[in-house]
């Protein structure tokens, strides 16, 4: 008899191994149909639309595939955690059980706590421990207790498989990236390859066997090893030349506990289907000679942003012959995107970038935004770069324990770190970070800057940021924040000089005064485009520095006079993904924010849509314990004003109401953390 068969999670790893055996009909008996589902096309959250789907198409047989698995991220979403791998779960099996339709359920080892040391069986304690364990072992409790008939649970643990992300593919990134790596030794599992387990819920759905109980399983393949046994024989069947150290669980501590020995007793599965089951090592085998890891990898970018930046570096993605430009996050239409290079890369799903992307650029602009956006992509352990310094100074410091996160060469804050990465390994003391801006207006006209901004092909926003100061502010507050430095006073100094040596030589002896190295800027039409360092080094070095037409000294000036923004990305994309690491953040304990000044009076009732680019307010460098009670720029967006606020006043969080947002609460938690309240 025909069964039709549902298929949830069809994009997972084992739902991707159902699919693959059914198309390539490695069940040639079988004339079953099935339905592949993911959560796009059916949310299994949603009992109503699973019922009518399961009405619709006669459903006979559920195979639940679909789970929240992401382990340590469970600690912070418990409530997602819990409404599919419990809540959900028990939809399915109240709706199988009303219909007569068999479920199987795919479980997980981690319900166990892990302190036997023989393999274990279906009947054995549970104590699962963290969210994720809980969550699936009381959605297994669900489906017993409503106990659809022949309903089947299978427990299995350590999956992997040519797709999607599994530490089989980790290890292989990883080790072609470095030349060692450290891997947990005192947790003792079983890897499961995702085709066997896939070949093993066939093999149950053309059973006869149907209990009228609820029945489980486990299944793994044969054998048992560590995590670090696991990374050495990927190393070892793949031929890559990575050094695997053993460390202690302690040693790499996260979010969930993981039980330290969750090997699973396979007889009643064997018996009762008469399987045999693969050694580990076979499979694993199997599964490298599917993957073509030893081809030179074009890795996956995505962008955020939309704008002159993203534009750019998606024109040069699209032609690099490294990388692959894989989709672009957009909040306009993109079906109104004629201006964008390759408008069919656009898209409003940042899920999208998420699935497939191996890396991902910010360029947005935007503090609010990219606070939300880079959240949950650190959350996927993917790296993110940035070219957003306005996100980095308002709420950077939070993701900075939290995942890769680095501003990018290009803009002058990155330009700067690499300068100062190149001035310590030749050994010079950097005393000043200093920015070359050409023209100031601390209060320029809309017509003024409607005129620039058509011009240059700016934004209105982006230009009057510019042009009154704003952004050159965000960029020195970075800097100094990011490398250790200090500002000479509030608003910086805005020396107008046109020689790097003269002005470079005032902020040095400034630096020597407070006893660290300060951020500030010079305004010169005259000097080009850029940034400089300004340095000092031993007596021993003075003579060969003047042969090298660096100066007399004790001041010496390094420079880079251009910056190419869009151009400059890819470097720190390439630093990132050969395992270099954060070229610039805002550190974890930052000094300094970048306040919003008004430009003129403003009334209460008056409302901004946003502080950066504005015609109401600018930014100027603060110190945060001077002003604890100060709004940063890159929060001041839909702001209404609750009192009067003074032309040159700092606007405080008593003087506007703003939207909740991340970005909001991460402020104020940063804060709390260091005893200031706004």
């Amino acid at each position: 008899m025909r069964k039709h068969i549902l298929i949830t999670g069809a994009n997972g790893q084992v739902g991707r191994e159902l699919r693959s055996l059914v198309a390539n009909k490695e069940r040639l008996e079988s004339s079953d149909h099935y339905y592949f589902t993911d959560k796009e096309t059916l949310d299994i959250t949603d009992k109503e639309a699973v019922e009518r789907f399961v009405t619709e198409h006669d459903i006979d047989t559920i195979v639940n595939c679909a789970a929240y698995t992401a382990v340590d991220k469970a600690e912070e979403e418990a409530e997602l955690a819990y409404r599919i791998n419990r809540d959900a779960v028990k939809h399915l099996a109240e709706i199988a059980k009303k219909h007569g339709i068999r479920l199987i359920h795919i479980s997980t080892d981690y319900v166990f706590e892990g302190t036997n040391h023989t393999p274990l069986c279906e009947t054995d304690p549970v104590n699962p421990q963290g969210v994720y364990a809980k969550s699936k072992y009381e959605g297994e409790e669900a489906i017993r207790q409503i106990a659809p008939k022949g309903a089947v649970i299978i427990r299995t643990s350590w999956i992997y498989s040519s797709t999607g992300h599994n530490f089989v593919k980790t290890m292989l990134r990883v080790g072609s990236e470095r030349n060692e790596i450290g891997v947990v030794c005192d947790q003792i599992g079983t890897p499961t390859y995702a085709r066997d387990l896939a070949r093993t819920i066939l093999t149950v759905i053309e059973s006869e066997k149907v209990s009228d109980s609820v029945e489980t399983y486990h299944y793994s393949n044969e054998g048992n090893c560590s995590w670090y046994d696991f990374a050495q024989a990927i190393f070892e069947i793949a031929q890559v030349d990575c050094k695997v150290t053993p460390i202690n669980t302690h040693e790499y501590p996260t979010p969930a506990k993981r039980p330290p020995y969750s090997v699973l007793n396979k007889d009643k599965i064997k018996k009762e289907y008469g399987l045999e089951i693969p050694y580990w090592r076979d499979s694993l085998k199997s599964c490298i000679s599917l993957m073509d890891f030893k081809e030179a990898k074009r890795y996956k970018i995505g962008i955020i942003g939309s704008g002159f930046i993203a534009n750019g570096l998606a024109k040069l993605l699209l032609q690099h012959p490294d990388y692959e430009l894989e989709a672009v996050l957009t909040r306009s239409d993109p079906q109104k995107r004629s201006d964008f290079i390759k408008p069919e890369v656009l898209t409003n799903d940042l899920e999208l970038l998420l699935e497939k992307c191996d890396l991902i650029v910010e360029c947005s602009g935007d503090a609010i935004y990219a606070t939300e956006t880079i959240d949950r992509i650190i959350k996927e352990d993917i790296p993110v770069v940035t070219m957003n310094s306005e996100f980095h100074v308002t709420t950077g410091s939070y993701f900075v324990d939290k995942g890769l996160v680095t501003e990018a060469e290009g803009d002058q804050p990155g330009v700067e770190a690499i300068l100062y990465e190149e001035a310590l390994a030749m050994g010079f003391k950097p005393l000043a970070f200093v920015n070359i801006k050409g023209f100031l207006n601390e209060n320029p006209t809309r017509e003024e800057m409607e005129y620039w901004g058509a011009k240059s092909n700016l934004s209105l926003e982006m230009v009057t940021s510019f042009t009154d100061g704003t952004k050159v502010q965000i960029e020195q507050v970075l800097v100094a924040n990011g490398l250790g430095g200090c500002i000479v006073q509030e608003g910086l100094l805005k020396l107008r000089d046109d020689d790097m040596m003269h002005g470079g030589t005032i902020l040095a002896n400034k630096a020597k005064e407070l006893g660290c190295p300060v951020s500030d800027y010079v305004l010169s039409p005259k000097l080009p485009a850029g940034v400089f360092l300004v340095v000092e080094h031993d007596e021993e070095q003075v003579d060969s520095l003047r042969y090298y037409k660096l100066g007399e000294g004790p001041y010496y000036v390094l420079e880079r006079t251009y910056h190419l923004c869009h151009l400059e990305i890819i470097k720190t994309i390439k630093r990132v993904l050969n395992g270099g690491g954060v070229l610039l953040n805002n550190g974890a304990d930052p000094k300094l924010s970048v306040a919003a000044i008004a430009k003129h009076d403003i009334k209460p009732g008056d409302k901004i849509k946003k502080g950066i680019g504005s015609f109401d307010v600018r930014g100027e460098a603060v110190y945060i314990e001077n002003h604890p009670d100060h709004v940063p720029i890159g929060l001041l967006a839909n702001a209404t004003f609750v009192r009067e606020v003074k032309a040159g006043e700092i606007v405080t969080f008593a003087d506007v109401e703003l939207p909740e947002s991340l970005a909001l609460d991460i402020w104020k938690r940063l804060h709390l953390q260091n005893g200031k309240k706004p």
